[in-house]
Order: C-alpha cells, then structure tokens, then sequence
C-alpha cells in the first residue's frame, strides 16, 4: 500500500498532546492519526447504520399498525387473526 504525505494544522496544545502521548505509547503522530482516522470512520459508518435500523424499525411498527388497524374492521367484526385462527381450524 503506498502512502502520501499530508500537511495537517492542529492547536499547539493538542500537538503538545499529542506528542506526549506518542512518547507514552511509542508510536509515532503518523501512526496515531491514522489509527484514529480509522476508528473515527468505523464509529461514524456503525452509528449511521445503527441509525437507519431504527429508523426501518419505526417504519415497520408504524406500517404493521396501520395494516391492523385495518384489518379491525372487517364485516363480521372479527380481527383478521381472529378469521385466519377460525379458518385453520376448519381445516
């Protein structure tokens, strides 16, 4: 994998941080950068999917509601569970 340089601007009291942090875990600021744009990424991309699964949920739950409210009304005055239970019964 090849790599390019890049020229960042950060806060001379991060970069002290930074720096000292490195020092503490013997990695270098290039090593560390990377690795937190990484996880910066994954954690994005698992919240924006946790986001949409909840979202599809909200949907279903508001779409199964409506499908039975719906099927609450029915001529015989039964649910249409109630009529689908009758029928296998019959049967």
């Amino acid at each position: 994998m090849s790599s390019k340089r890049i020229n960042i601007t950060v806060p001379e009291k991060d970069l002290e941080e930074i720096k000292r942090f490195c020092i503490e875990e013997k990695m270098s600021r290039s090593q560390l950068i990377r690795e937190a744009a990484v996880e910066y990424m994954v954690n994005i991309k698992g919240l924006k999917e946790k986001e949409k699964k909840k979202r599809d949920l909200e949907w279903a739950m508001k779409t199964q509601e409506k499908i039975r409210d719906k099927s609450r009304s029915f001529p015989s005055g039964k649910s249409a569970t109630e009529i689908i239970r009758g029928s296998r019964d019959l049967g």
